[in-house]
C-alpha cells in the first residue's frame, strides 16, 4: 500500500472510506482483531500497466465458519521509488441488477441474443415490412472488468453517452434501433450499405475513447410474428458481432456480396470462423473504415 496521504479505500460497508494510510491501518488492525475466524479464497485475478500507473481486478470468496461471500475487488497502483503500490483500493459484494433497479439487466451478448430469440426485444415500427433486413449488432468490449473500474454511477453515465451515440448513427444512417441490452445493441436497416456505413460512423465516434466496440452485421429474412423478430439471421448476426474483435466491425458473406464497394471503404481478407450454435464453417469479411 502507498504511504501518500492521498491513499483511499472504498469497503464494502456503506460507512467504509477510509481517507490516508493512517487513518486505514488504524481502522482494518482492529478489524482484523474483531473478525472470526475466515479464508480469502482468490478465484480470479489480471493486472496491466501503462508507464507508472497499473490497475487489477480480482474476485475472491470470504469463507468463516457461518457462511461464504463473494466479494469484487479492483485496484489502482502506482510506480513508488520502483515498486508497484495501491494508490486506491475498491472491495464490493456483488448485487443482483433486479436488486437494485427491479429489473434484472442483460450482461452478455449470449443474454442479447436469447432474449432477442425468445421475443422478449421491443419492437421494430410498424413501418418497417418483414423479409429481408441487415441487421448490426454492437458490443462493448470487456465491458464487465470496465464497469467495475469505473463504477456503477460512472458507467452508467458512459452508457447514456454510448447509446445516444449510436442511436444517433442510426438514425442518420435510416435505420432503426431495435434495443439497447445493456452494452450491447440490436439495429436493423433496409440497407445493407446504410447499415455498414452506420457501424463506420459508430467505430469513428467511439475511437480513442474509455472502451473499445466490436460489432457484426449480417442480412437475411427476419420473420416477425406479431411485436417479434424471430429467425436465423438474428441468430446468424449476433454470432458475426461475437466473431469481432474491438475496433473491428465485421460482414457476412451475404452482406458483402449486397454492399459492393462503398467510397472511402474497403473489404478486407475473408476469414473462415465457426459460429457457435450454428452448424458448418461461414465466411465473415473485415470493413476497413480507418
Amino acid at each position: 500500500m502507498s504511504s501518500d496521504p492521498s491513499f483511499r479505500v472504498l469497503g464494502f460497508d456503506g460507512d467504509e472510506w477510509w481517507k490516508g494510510p493512517e487513518e486505514f491501518f488504524g481502522v482494518r488492525a482492529t478489524q482484523v482483531d474483531e473478525s472470526p475466524e475466515l479464508e480469502v479464497r482468490i478465484d480470479d485475478i489480471e493486472g496491466f500497466e501503462e508507464g507508472e500507473f497499473g490497475w487489477a481486478t480480482m474476485f475472491s470468496t470470504i469463507i468463516t465458519p457461518d457462511s461464504s461471500t463473494p466479494l469484487r475487488h479492483t485496484a489502482l497502483f502506482r510506480l513508488e521509488a520502483g515498486v508497484w503500490r495501491a494508490i486506491q483500493w475498491h472491495n464490493s459484494t456483488p448485487v443482483s441488477n433486479e436488486a437494485v433497479f427491479g429489473v434484472d439487466l442483460t450482461k452478455t451478448l449470449d443474454d442479447l441474443v436469447s432474449s432477442v430469440l425468445s421475443g422478449e426485444n421491443q419492437l421494430l415500427p410498424s413501418s418497417f415490412s418483414e423479409g429481408t433486413m441487415t441487421l448490426v449488432f454492437t458490443d462493448i468490449v470487456d465491458s464487465t472488468s470496465l464497469a467495475e473500474s469505473h463504477g456503477d454511477a460512472v458507467w452508467a453515465g458512459m452508457m447514456a453517452e454510448h447509446e445516444a451515440l449510436v442511436g444517433s448513427a442510426t438514425a442518420t444512417n435510416g435505420g432503426n434501433v431495435v434495443k439497447f441490452l445493456g452494452d450491447g445493441s440490436m439495429l436493423a436497416f433496409e440497407s445493407a450499405r446504410a447499415a455498414v456505413r452506420a457501424a463506420v460512423d459508430i467505430q469513428r465516434a467511439v475511437r480513442g475513447g474509455p472502451f473499445s466496440v466490436r460489432i457484426g452485421i449480417h442480412t437475411g429474412e427476419v420473420q416477425r410474428t406479431g411485436t417479434d423478430l424471430m429467425g436465423l439471421t438474428v441468430n446468424k448476426a449476433a454470432r458475426v458481432a461475437s466473431a469481432t474483435g474491438g475496433g473491428e466491425i465485421m460482414v457476412s458473406s451475404t452482406t458483402r456480396d449486397l454492399i459492393g464497394s462503398i467510397d472511402g471503404l474497403a473489404i478486407g481478407e475473408s476469414q473462415t470462423v465457426a459460429l457457435k450454435g450454428i452448424s458448418g464453417a461461414h465466411q465473415i469479411m473485415p470493413i476497413v473504415w480507418d
